[in-house]
């Protein structure tokens, strides 16, 4: 059988259940056997009273009259066989059988009754019997002692009574766990409703859905579940349509500079100049070079949108060792172009963030400023009180211009003679807004070209 939910919780309901019934049952049946036991002692104990109230003393004698007619009527009566036996106080019998089982040596007085009695389990006759061993004094005529009067009955009456109310408390817990059991499978095949509807709408859901599933679960215990479920398809949402933009990005960004290195390519095949083929061949090297570059860009751009979705946990950094190592690897790019690269501000400012795209910002932020400032031009990276500044002495941008800069694959017209594809201020825009602070474009003032800055939370 294939285990289910429904099967596994009736399991464990159901064997605790069939446990505590047969518990009762026996605690039922030994109460019932001790209830039997107290009601039949007290009516053996009133025949052996019965007997007792025939001893007679004659001519210094101790006898005793017990009519049949007595102990028939008893038998009768309780649907037992019954045994008696009269001792007199010098240990002789007086009347009835010889052999009846003697009062045990450990057996102790009965104490829930006003009568000198003993009562203990016996086998005469091969027949199991109780016994009631009652000490009558007697002092009539000048005889003084104490006569033992034993009487013993068979058992059926008592294992009859046990065993009717054993029938009883086996019907009435047993029908109570038959109707719990019952209860508890109608209650959970209700229960488990809305769980069905959910995995039907699951099984017939398009595979392009992701959209957030539906409240279809009552209970509080399960809304993590579903919580977590489109949290999770929301996640996958952002991982497709990062990948479609990558597609489509990728799509339009190379196939301009593809289609050029084809042609690049046919002229240099069809070139019968050393000269023209030379030319080709390093305008292809360019080409390939910008390709690179905007490849290299749109994979961060994807990166940095992965972050975003994925929230990672930030880190302590120190936003000063990250701007400087950043100087120190455009240091050569400057220099060749005869560019001052320098830094100043705060020798110390820890943030939170994420090194690698931290990274990333300092190195476009610079590529730009580099980029677009002309030889022999100026600039200078600054941390100040958290606030990370990048000015350069180039043209800078328009303030009609600066929100079409901060969006991807757009080319200001003041930027058209340096090669790229657009992507830098997007990239450095999206990896602030992960930080949760954003870019601000200005005019720098000393230098009299653009400022970027970014205001980073202090820790």
């Amino acid at each position: 059988m294939r285990l289910t939910l429904r099967n596994e919780l009736l399991l464990w309901l159901g064997l605790p259940l069939l446990l505590l019934w047969a518990l009762s049952v026996l605690t039922h049946y030994q109460s019932a056997l001790a209830a039997a036991n107290l009601a039949y002692d007290r009516s053996l104990l009133a025949s052996a009273r019965t007997v007792a109230e025939r001893l007679v003393v004659r001519r210094g004698h101790l006898e005793v009259e017990v009519p049949w007619v007595v102990l028939d009527s008893f038998e009768r009566n309780m649907d037992d066989r019954l045994f008696y036996q009269v001792i007199s106080p010098e240990g002789k019998t007086l009347s009835g059988y010889q052999d009846l089982p003697p009062i045990p040596a450990d057996n102790p007085m009965a104490t829930s009754y006003p009568a000198l009695v003993h009562f203990y389990n016996a086998t005469y006759q091969s027949l199991p019997i109780r016994i009631a061993a009652l000490w009558q004094p007697v002092s009539e005529e000048g005889f003084e002692g104490m006569a033992l009067v034993i009487v013993g009955e068979t058992l059926n009456s008592r294992v009859q009574m046990a065993a009717g109310l054993l029938r009883t408390a086996l019907w009435s817990q047993g029908v109570l766990v038959l109707v719990t059991l019952l209860l508890a499978s109608l209650m959970l095949r209700r229960l488990l409703r809305p769980l069905r509807r959910l995995s039907r709408l699951m099984l017939h859901r398009d595979a392009s859905d992701l959209t957030p599933l539906p409240s279809l679960l009552p209970w509080s215990e399960l809304q993590p579940l579903v919580m977590a479920i489109n949290r999770y398809m929301a996640r996958l949402r952002a991982l497709l349509a990062r990948q479609e933009r990558f597609s489509g990005d990728a799509a339009h960004q190379l196939r301009t500079p593809l289609a050029i290195l084809k042609t690049q390519v046919t002229v240099a095949l069809n070139s019968e100049e050393a000269a023209q083929r030379t030319e080709s061949l390093l305008a292809m090297r360019s080409t390939l070079d910008d390709t690179i570059q905007l490849t290299d860009r749109l994979l961060q751009l994807s990166r940095v949108k992965g972050r975003q979705s994925e929230q990672q946990p930030m880190q302590h950094l120190d936003l000063t060792g990250i701007v400087r190592d950043a100087c120190l690897t455009r240091y050569s790019q400057a220099r060749s172009k005869q560019i001052d690269l320098g830094y100043e501000g705060d020798e110390r400012c820890m943030i939170l963030g994420d090194p690698l795209l931290l990274a990333e910002l300092c190195a476009n932020l610079l590529d730009n400023a580099i980029k677009y400032t002309p030889p022999g031009g100026v600039v200078t990276a600054s941390v100040v009180a958290g606030c990370l500044n990048i000015e350069d002495s180039g043209p800078g941008i328009a303030q009609a211009q600066r929100q079409q800069a901060l969006q991807p694959f757009q080319r200001l017209q003041s930027a058209r003679l340096e090669q790229g594809a657009g992507l830098g201020l997007a990239l450095v825009n999206d990896i602030a807004q992960w930080h949760g602070t954003q870019l601000t474009l200005g005019d720098s003032a000393p230098l009299g070209g653009l400022c970027v800055q970014i205001a980073f939370r202090l820790c």
